[in-house]
């Protein structure tokens, strides 16, 4: 929508309901217990093998998951059992799913499910057996996000002659409505399928899509949601063809390849930097695809279509934040460092109650910069480092079932 008063009461009946969901979220969500802390050392009944995969750094749970699709899923479920049945209550049943409806959830389940590649289903069976929860639930937990119009999110990066020192910045900010829970259990799972190549994703317990990623290859990609008012297309749920296109990545073009060949369902934005500074921002929908690359090594994407191909289609939201990013790069070409790109976070974490996660990826150094604390807005929060051997290095010998 391009006309500019249409465009702005819509934003405004956003901004609105995104208001009345944040009183909604702290009053009810004042009346939910504490989400329960991922302590590994608790988890006594549970193997030492099975156990060491999970860790707790500076506050951050990081969680290496191994092996076969369902071997995986299993042990997802197993070593996050509490945060994962937390989620389901707190925020898929008392939340999203009543924006959705039971039975229109029951329906788009349907709709995707044969767009749903079996390694997937093979994971949602493990984590529903590891976590005591019936496969249904923890199936309609990972497809529902494609039925939520309310991410927002921002991306920025900037790469060689971009920055002072020639290496790589993917800054990346999460907003949703989280109702007073999503900002309080982020994790990180790193997924070392067999015969494929790891990748990290910071997202929540129960989940086998990425929203935000990097493979140890380098090649790193985040999503930003156009929201546009009508029913999403039969398809492939948007945070499984992120996770397939940056498993097989080998450098950024692939990935608009795999949406390519991909039964896409809603528009979306998604920015991808691979390990050589080369980045594009992939707009979409289910049917038209465009390449907006990165000039002079830097790029930035909010929650609007910027390119010839898609202009006008979807709610022009999130031009705000863009100009603040598009500004930041402009100005500060060639001085961009870490603590620049921090900063451009924080000011573009805005409304301040939707920014739930907030994180650098340094592609290059395979090397992971993420917000910790449980406290609004995320970006102003403290950043845990995880350096490549933490994400990628020693696997375990065997994986644990």
């Amino acid at each position: 929508m391009r006309n500019g008063v249409l465009t702005g009461v819509v934003g405004l009946v956003l901004l609105v309901l995104a208001a009345l969901s944040h009183l909604v979220g702290v009053t009810y969500g004042a009346n939910v217990p504490p989400p329960p802390p991922v302590r590994p050392a608790e988890l006594k009944e549970l193997p030492a093998e099975l156990r060491g995969r999970l860790t707790v750094v500076d506050g951050m749970p990081l969680l290496r998951l191994q092996g076969t699709p369902r071997e995986m899923g299993r042990q997802h479920g197993r070593l996050l059992r509490k945060q994962v049945r937390f989620l389901v209550k707190e925020f898929h049943e008392a939340f999203a799913l009543k924006l959705v409806g039971e039975e229109e959830m029951r329906k788009w389940t349907a709709k995707v499910l044969p767009y749903i590649p079996e390694h997937y289903l093979e994971e949602i069976k493990g984590i529903a057996e590891g976590a005591g929860l019936d496969e249904e639930t923890v199936l309609h937990v990972n497809c529902i996000i494609d039925r939520l119009q309310m991410v927002l999110c921002s991306t920025v990066v900037a790469a060689g002659d971009a920055t002072t020192d020639g290496e790589i910045y993917f800054g990346r900010n999460l907003d949703f409505i989280g109702r007073n829970v999503l900002h309080r259990t982020t994790v990180c799972l790193v997924y070392e399928p067999t015969g494929k190549t790891p990748l990290v994703s910071v997202t929540w317990p129960g989940l086998v899509g990425v929203l935000s990623a990097m493979n140890s290859k380098g090649v790193c990609g985040a999503t930003m949601m156009i929201h546009y008012g009508s029913e999403a297309k039969a398809g492939i749920p948007y945070m499984m063809m992120y996770r397939d296109a940056l498993v097989a990545a080998e450098k950024t073009e692939d990935v608009a390849a795999h949406f390519l060949r991909s039964k896409r369902t809603i528009p979306n934005n998604f920015t991808v930097v691979d390990a050589t500074g080369t980045a594009e921002v992939i707009e979409y929908d289910a049917t038209l695809l465009a390449r907006r690359p990165a000039s002079r090594g830097a790029v930035c994407s909010t929650n609007h279509f910027r390119s010839d191909t898609l202009r006008g289609i979807g709610w022009d939201l999130g031009v705000s934040r863009y100009e603040t990013l598009d500004e930041f790069l402009r100005a500060e070409h060639g001085k961009i460092d870490y603590d620049g790109v921090r900063q451009a976070l924080r000011d573009t974490a805005r409304p301040w109650y939707l920014n739930v996660q907030s994180m650098v990826f340094l592609p290059t150094k395979r090397e992971l910069h993420v917000s910790v604390g449980g406290k609004l807005p995320a970006a102003a929060q403290k950043f845990v480092t995880f350096d490549r051997s933490a994400l990628f290095g020693k696997r375990p010998s065997s994986p644990s079932k």
